[in-house]
């Protein structure tokens, strides 16, 4: 790979990626797949340089278009702009003090840190150097509340000078974890549990039980929106969208049960459709205690005879920490827009204790097999 003197370029940190095992490698081709895949269109140039990818930056490359976008790469920690130069101490402390000249005024840390030990010079040299230069610049030097680090890594190839260090949300690459379906509904919660899903490396494919008279008009919902803000971070992915007036009828009788056999309904249609897309998970927006349906017994009952496991990423967050995430990813502003939400117009004073037998029993009495058959029938999926 050949490196340009003084080139511009990105480089790519993946953290946690590196302390992989034996499949180690698995996880940093899925990384650069996600990563080409969700920069396609930019003008540049994915490397792989030791435990770092390096972005090569075309003449037309949209340097803000391309930082906005790794910001959505689940498996990358970080990310620098850099600029390269020769492995030796005299490049090196010259491309630094040209980047320490427009630092004028600014409060520095000098940092450096050397991969490859047999060059004939350390990473203390290269800092007491720079430090000596910064100072006949009349920069003022710290290690502690500083404004900006000046970070030099030196490899056995080259030397990479940075003072633009951005956090990235880490995690795992979509698709490593394979799939999962994740209930999505109108609310704050579900978005935000598709979200840590994905920061664990699941592939989402989405469930929406709508209360809408035809399909056409849930597609005109705010729920395509939702999903295309987190395709940011897992592009292409499947929405299924199913009614909810089938069930409805069939519960009519349910009373203060209704709203945790609702929920049964769905991990029950959840199911149905992991197993027909190879998923191996279901994902809710479940918070222990938030609502009645999400005390103990009714999160039991509600997932008795499913048999996949039924995963709650939200399960310890209060309501402020859950709206924090959501205005971080983009969700909240969609999710906080009045929407005919099924869970929100079933029975009202629901049970906030079920038992597994009282459940059986109301699927059995319900036919909710039978309901949830002809449910899937009614459905459509959109890619």
């Amino acid at each position: 790979m050949k490196l340009n003197e003084h080139e511009k370029i990105i480089i790519v940190h993946f953290g946690e990626l590196w302390l992989r095992g034996q499949n180690r490698n698995v996880y940093i081709k899925k990384l650069a797949s996600n990563m080409r895949e969700i920069l396609y269109g930019e003008d540049i140039r994915i490397d792989r340089l030791y435990d770092r990818f390096l972005i090569r930056l075309g003449r037309d490359a949209d340097l803000e278009s391309i930082k906005k976008k790794l910001g959505y790469v689940f498996g990358i920690s970080n990310f620098e702009i850099a600029y390269i130069t020769k492995p030796e101490i005299k490049a090196i402390c010259s491309l630094g003090e040209e980047m320490l000249e427009g630092l004028d005024g600014k409060i520095v840390k000098i940092s450096s840190h050397r991969t490859y030990k047999e060059l004939p010079f350390d990473s203390i040299e290269i800092m007491d150097k720079l430090a000596t230069a910064a100072k006949k610049m009349g920069l003022s030097l710290s290690n502690k509340g500083f404004d900006v680090e000046l970070r030099i890594n030196v490899t056995k190839d080259a030397a990479f000078c940075s003072c633009e260090k951005t956090s990235a949300p880490g995690g795992l690459p979509v698709g490593s974890s394979g799939k999962g379906v994740v209930l999505l509904s109108g609310g704050i919660d579900s978005p935000v549990a598709a979200w840590y899903a994905m920061k664990r490396g699941v592939e989402p494919i989405y469930v929406h039980i709508h209360g809408y008279s035809s399909t056409d008009e849930a597609l005109k919902s705010k729920i395509p929106e939702i999903t295309k803000i987190l395709d940011r971070y897992s592009p292409g992915s499947k929405t299924y969208y199913l009614p909810s007036h089938i069930f409805q009828l069939g519960a009519i009788k349910a009373g203060r049960y209704e709203l945790i056999l609702l929920k049964a309904f769905m991990l029950m249609i959840a199911e149905k459709i992991a197993e027909k897309e190879g998923a191996v998970m279901i994902f809710t927006g479940e918070s222990l205690g938030q609502v009645a349906s999400q005390t103990p017994s009714n999160l039991a009952a509600e997932q008795n005879g499913v048999e996949m496991p039924v995963l709650r990423p939200l399960i310890g967050f209060d309501k402020q920490e859950i709206i924090k995430m959501a205005k971080q990813i983009g969700t909240y502003e969609l999710s906080i827009l009045p929407y005919k939400d099924v869970c929100s117009i079933n029975s009202k004073n629901p049970k906030t204790y079920t038992d597994i037998g009282r459940m059986k029993l109301l699927k059995k009495e319900t036919k909710l097999k039978s309901i949830v058959s002809r449910t899937l029938k009614s459905g459509y999926i959109s890619e």
